[in-house]
């Protein structure tokens, strides 16, 4: 795997897990998701993963499936209907009690391996729990909480100046924060804009406005986006939404808030 992951960077994964002990009903917000899913996580351990490995071109290098150590008879939590599903789908857990790999050993051997490997693609199909179990297998730790800006800036080597949970200082802090993201990651703002935390949805509203021809033009300051055309002696300022086209015509479109 060491190897193939030097030309075949997209890891497609998938995991197979006990069941849940909390389920989340349907049209739950997402904080009471994440809440049920770090519950199931931290209290559950992780049968199989399997990775496949490709480049960006779909040519696959290989795939591996790793089975963990896992003892029905010793363990606390987990729900026997999964159980059973997962019997019924060729799952040996008396090979996986005998065999198994331990999950400690592998932790330790992964991680080495990713380590060397910095540029990978992630790929998973409803992967919020296969990513969950593969952040506890990686870190030997539950999965974690609400990543705080306090948090984040130490990840990203940002000093704070003055207190915590003091408006001022949080706000510098957010700035610097921000500044640095931009600059390791190269993070291109257009695709953040709109949206809130806690919110899924981009927020934005339509806006009606009129594409003016190639003469000069005015957008009216006091209507945002609804432009007019005014004669050739007005002062001119470019348009921020819009596309200028021959003849004139109305067109929908939508604004970030």
């Amino acid at each position: 795997m060491d190897a193939a992951l030097h030309h075949h960077k997209v890891v497609s994964m998938d995991s197979e897990f006990p069941g849940f002990l909390r389920k989340t009903p349907r049209r739950s917000d997402e904080l009471s998701a994440f809440a049920d899913m770090k519950f199931n996580v931290d209290n559950m351990k992780i049968i199989q993963l399997g990775i496949t490995l490709s480049d960006e071109n779909g040519i696959i290098a290989g795939t591996w499936e790793f089975n963990f150590k896992f003892l029905i008879e010793t363990e606390v939590f987990y729900d026997p209907k999964s159980i059973e599903f997962l019997k019924e789908s060729g799952i040996d857990f008396e090979e996986l009690r005998i065999n198994g790999i331990d999950q400690l050993f592998f932790s330790n051997m992964f991680t080495h391996v990713l380590s060397r490997h910095r540029d990978l693609k992630w790929l998973t199909f409803h992967g919020l729990y296969d990513l969950a179990y593969m952040v506890k297998l990686v870190t030997k730790n539950h999965c974690p909480g609400e990543l705080g800006l306090e948090k984040l800036a130490k990840i990203l080597g940002v000093k704070r100046v003055g207190g915590s949970h003091q408006a001022g200082s949080d706000s510098l802090l957010t700035a610097r924060v921000f500044a640095r993201m931009k600059t390791m990651y190269g993070i291109e703002e257009s695709r953040f804009v709109g949206f809130l935390y806690g919110v899924s949805i981009r927020i934005c509203e339509p806006v009606l406005t009129q594409v003016l021809p190639t003469f000069p033009g005015y957008c009216q300051p006091g209507i945002p986006q609804l432009c007019q055309v005014l004669p050739a002696s007005c002062s001119c300022r470019p348009m921020i939404h819009g596309v200028f086209l021959h003849p004139p015509i109305i067109q929908h479109q939508y604004r970030v808030l």
